[in-house]
């Protein structure tokens, strides 16, 4: 199975993230380890930017890092992914934040 993972191939981008650290994997290239990671009730949002061709993660409203991946194209499926045991609400349509690149 963990060759089914997301973030293995080259289609698929990916912010692992845990109760201690996060970090950023494609193609699997696992790069960009961020101390700091989730408490229950933290929101997590993803920023595809179309226009920018680049993906950004946030936790509670604040960059996870910087720019996780540049030079974007294709077509573009949401996927989420939790370990057992873990909750979430996904919430679709929400505006964006106000970000400095």
């Amino acid at each position: 199975m963990r060759d089914r993972m997301l973030g293995k191939d080259d289609k698929s981008y990916v912010m692992y993230i845990d109760c201690e650290r996060s970090w950023f994997q494609h193609n699997s290239v696992h790069e960009r380890r961020i101390e700091g990671g989730i408490q229950e009730g933290s929101t997590v949002g993803v920023l595809l930017d179309l226009d920018r061709r680049s993906l950004r993660f946030l936790v509670n409203n604040m960059p996870q890092g910087s720019v996780a991946f540049n030079n974007l194209t294709g077509v573009f499926y949401p996927a989420v992914s939790v370990n057992r045991g873990v909750s979430l609400t996904l919430n679709s349509g929400i505006e964006p934040p106000e970000l400095d690149y």
